[in-house]
Order: C-alpha cells, then sequence, then structure tokens
C-alpha cells in the first residue's frame, strides 16, 4: 500500500505526464541496458567457447602456445575477435579451423581475414 500511495503522491505532484515520460524512459533504458549487457555476455562467452577450441585442437603453433585473444568486441548482431597470431600461425590455418569455430561458437558464419594494419593479427567476425 506504501509504493500505491507514493506514486499517488508523485502524480498529484509531478502530473501526469510526466510520470509517464520518466516511466517510458526507465523501460526504453531497461531494453537497451538489456541488449548491451547480453552482447557483453555473449562476447565472453565467444571468447570462452574459441579459446576452449584452441586448447582442444591443434590449432596452436608446435611449441604449443595458443593464440592471444587480444580484444573481443559485441557488433550489433556480430562478435568480432581480434587474434593475435604467434609465431608459427598464419591465416590459412585459422582458415582450416572454420568449421570447427563455427561449431564452437554456435555461429551462423564466420568470416577470417588479415587486420588492415598489422600482418600478426587476424580480425574473426563470428555471426548469429
Amino acid at each position: 500500500m506504501a509504493g500505491a500511495t507514493a506514486i499517488v503522491a508523485l502524480v498529484e505532484q509531478a502530473g501526469v505526464g510526466a510520470v509517464l515520460s520518466v516511466m517510458t524512459g526507465a523501460v526504453a533504458l531497461g531494453v537497451l541496458m538489456r541488449r548491451r549487457i547480453g552482447g557483453w555476455v555473449w562476447s565472453r562467452l565467444v571468447r570462452h567457447r574459441f579459446q576452449g577450441l584452441c586448447v582442444r585442437t591443434s590449432l596452436r603453433t608446435a611449441d604449443g602456445r595458443l593464440p592471444l585473444v587480444v580484444h573481443t568486441r559485441w557488433d550489433g548482431h556480430d562478435v568480432v575477435l581480434l587474434v593475435w597470431c604467434r609465431s608459427g600461425m598464419s591465416l590459412p590455418l585459422f582458415e582450416s579451423y572454420r568449421e570447427e569455430i563455427k561449431a564452437a561458437c554456435f555461429a551462423r558464419t564466420v568470416q577470417i581475414g588479415a587486420h588492415h594494419r598489422w600482418g600478426h593479427l587476424l580480425v574473426i567476425e563470428i555471426a548469429f
């Protein structure tokens, strides 16, 4: 009951339009925050699954060193991984594991390409 009386008092004091606009803004902000938090969680999940794939397969150097995931970014509908290739790794090695990456990361498509500026970095775009 105390909550209802507080809302009635707020409406009487501020007006119906002000209360409705604040409530609408709170709902819209909630949707945006849910999408942002969901994207953050999904990008961490994809990073974890990709690193797990590297551990379970031979996607590593001859010494057993794994590729380093430098950055993970949620891009609306995709997750973009920035991967540091260690010595002995190359783009064709990652392209040969495209289907495994696709299965491990729950992806519909996987695009692997070289970074536009640095040759030792790969950009892996995982679309859902």
